[in-house]
This record gives C-alpha cells, sequence and structure tokens, in this order.
C-alpha cells in the first residue's frame, strides 16, 4: 500500500502521521512549536524532528511513502515550497520544501493548512462526493477551504479562501495580518478570550476568573449559563456568520465544515451565526446549506496534508 507523511505546523505545535492512501493515520508524532525560534530551527528541530519520531514508528511501511506533505498557517507559494507570509509565525519568503526534501530524500509538498484540511475532507472526509463546500478552521487562527467544481480553489496566488482575513468589523482590533477587525482577530480562540477578558476589566458580571482564562473555559462558563459567557460566544457566530455570507455569495457551497478547538463550542455559535447569514447573503438560498464538523477534527491537517501529497504525485485525484 501506498503512503505518505502529513505534517501540520501550526502557531503552538506541530504534529505528523504517516496515513495511507484510503484516509488511516498510524504513528502519530507531536512536539511544541517555539515561535520565537528562526523558521530554520524550527523546519530543523520541530519539523524535522517529527517526520523522524513518524518514521521510527512506521519502520514497517517506510519504503511504502512516497513523500510528505506539509501544511503551513498562511499563504504559500506551493510549486516553489515557500511559505509566502504566515502571520502567527512571523514567517515571509521561508523556503520549506528544500530542507526537508534533502533531510529525508523524499517530494515535499506544501500548502496552507486549512486549504490541505478541505483536501482531506474532499477525499477521506465528510466533504467526499460533495463538490461544493467550504471547511473553515477555527482554533489559534481562522482559516478555510474551499472547493468549487470537485477541485480545490487556490486562486491566482494560492490566497484564495482566506476566511479568516475577512473584515467583519471595520472599526474592530488590529490582526496578525495588520488590517482592523478580521474574523480571525475576534473569532479566533485568542480572540475569543481577549474579548471576554475586556468585558471583565469593564466590569462585566461573571462567573469567569480573568487569569490564564481560556476558551474552554468560557465554554465551561455557557453550559453553566453564564451570560457573559452565552454573549461572546453569540458575537463569536456573528462575527463567523459576517464572513460566511461573503463566502457564500461567492461561491454559493453546499456544506459547512468546522474544525479546530473553537468548533466544540458551535451548539452557541451555530444559532447567531445562521441567523447572520440569513440576513447578509441575500441572494443565496443559505437554507439549503449543511452544516457539519469535519470528520478528522484534530487531525484534519495530518490527513489533509498526506491527501495533497497523495495528489501531488498522481495517486488521487
Amino acid at each position: 500500500m501506498n503512503y505518505t507523511i502529513g505534517v501540520d505546523l501550526g502557531g503552538s505545535h506541530v504534529a505528523c502521521g504517516c496515513v495511507s492512501i484510503d484516509g488511516e493515520i498510524t504513528g502519530y508524532s507531536e512536539r511544541p512549536v517555539d515561535r520565537t525560534a528562526s523558521p530554520e530551527k524550527i523546519i530543523s528541530e520541530d519539523v524535522c524532528g517529527v517526520i523522524r519520531d513518524c518514521l521510527e514508528k512506521n519502520a514497517a511501511v517506510r519504503d511504502g511513502i512516497k513523500g510528505i506533505g506539509i501544511g503551513i498557517p498562511g499563504r504559500t507559494d506551493s510549486k516553489n515550497g515557500i511559505c509566502v507570509f504566515a502571520p502567527n509565525l512571523g514567517w515571509r519568503d521561508v523556503n520549506v520544501s528544500e530542507p526537508v526534501s534533502r533531510e529525508f530524500g523524499l517530494p515535499v509538498f506544501i500548502l496552507n493548512d486549512a486549504r490541505a484540511m478541505a483536501v482531506g475532507e474532499k477525499h477521506f472526509g465528510n466533504g467526499k462526493g460533495c463538490d461544493n463546500f467550504v471547511c473553515i478552521a477555527v482554533g489559534t487562527g481562522v482559516g478555510g477551504g474551499i472547493v468549487a467544481g470537485g477541485r480545490l480553489l487556490l486562486g491566482a496566488n494560492e490566497a484564495a479562501g482566506e476566511i479568516g482575513h475577512i473584515t467583519v468589523e471595520p472599526e474592530g482590533p488590529v490582526c496578525g495580518c495588520g488590517n482592523h477587525g478580521c474574523a480571525e482577530a475576534l473569532a479566533s480562540r485568542l480572540g475569543i478570550v481577549k474579548r471576554a477578558e475586556n468585558a471583565i476589566d469593564a466590569g462585566a458580571e461573571t462567573i469567569l476568573a480573568r487569569e490564564n482564562l481560556s476558551s474552554k473555559d468560557i465554554y465551561d462558563a455557557a453550559v453553566k449559563g453564564d451570560r457573559l459567557s452565552l454573549k461572546i460566544w453569540e458575537d463569536t457566530g456573528i462575527y463567523l456568520g459576517r464572513a460566511i455570507a461573503n463566502i457564500a455569495t461567492t461561491v454559493n457551497p453546499e456544506r459547512i465544515l468546522f474544525s479546530g478547538r473553537v468548533s466544540n463550542a458551535w451548539e452557541f455559535f451555530l444559532p447567531a451565526l445562521k441567523k447572520e447569514l440569513k440576513e447578509r447573503a441575500r441572494m443565496v438560498p443559505v437554507e439549503k446549506m449543511e452544516f457539519m464538523k469535519a470528520r478528522f477534527e484534530d487531525n484534519a491537517g495530518i490527513v489533509g496534508n498526506a491527501g495533497r501529497a497523495f495528489e501531488c504525485l498522481g495517486l488521487l485525484k
């Protein structure tokens, strides 16, 4: 059987697994990423490190491994293996493919991490058999991948699908990309926590503790009926709904798939999201759109990047 290695490089950790051509993962490895380190150090120590771990765990199928797919949290030039801009890592024009390929003697293919998630769902997950769908990853950042007419939509410069950088609040906080009021600045894990902290500082009544606050704390408090936490999630749905309205009006998807840790709270933000979407996407029959969680959840990046490697090698269409 043919295998590829899928690598998911995020803003806080890098994960890796060996994936068969039918989408099964073995030999999972993970390690934290020090975002203050140089790109070269992160690639040589963290990225190559988890790949070495993965290869050791999959020695029995080593000869069947045909390539490596790496997901990058930013804009890529996949043809030349370069990360053009990754705001959460502070990278600009970093060659990723060449040093990794040299280290392991395998072809290396890179892609934006959320776009790769869409590839994985297309071949192996809840996008299988659906020709028009959008994947949205809501975690440290907000990423997106669009499949239109059965094909991944990349655009002229591989920037198609940057849902997290659609402006949803023009006078909102500064995003990592430099713009004000991006969906990522408001609806990502970090954005959600910041909004809650600001509300607490302003004197909002809540059971939340300001110190070491996390999005999980806000979720747990919402489960208990905390009014501030419920409002934070409702506003998250509004911001995501505005972003999705722009995408829906442009590509008219059949299905929206959610991934990432924040998506675990979708029972609190999905009603507001749907209401906002209906209000703003008047020319699209949004009532026909399906909302689902991505099949692979936290492993979406691994499976997606492995799937992208299979595509680039001509083993999947």
